[in-house]
């Protein structure tokens, strides 16, 4: 580390890049609700971009994708890609928590 902050390239510093570890047992994607945010919004482990058409299924709730909170009515409930790049739940100026079937644990299905 103190050859690298006195600006010593990685190479000539003796380190060797070491592998991302792998975690056999863990899946790349969790198809359930596993965290509730502040403003009530359902985030799952499930990357977006694993969904190939535009709805889900999320604890009974049928959920369409949009881009955007603007791109639903008031009161609409939806889903969309966060900023980490997961399906959130989320409903236009109210709170997808106090949606029946919506949970920690829920399942989702595409």
């Amino acid at each position: 580390a103190a050859r690298l902050a006195g600006g010593m390239a990685p190479d000539q510093a003796g380190l060797r890049p070491v592998p991302p570890p792998r975690w056999p047992d863990w899946p790349d994607d969790l198809a359930s609700v596993i965290y509730m945010d502040h403003y009530g919004n359902a985030w799952t482990g499930l990357r977006a971009a694993a969904v190939a058409g535009d709805w889900i299924d999320v604890g009974g709730c049928r959920l369409k994708r949009a881009m955007t909170f603007g791109d639903v009515a008031a009161g609409a409930a939806f889903w969309y890609e966060n900023s980490s790049g997961l399906v959130e739940v989320a409903v236009n100026g109210g709170r997808a928590d106090c949606l029946p079937g919506i949970e920690l644990g829920a399942f989702v299905t595409i």
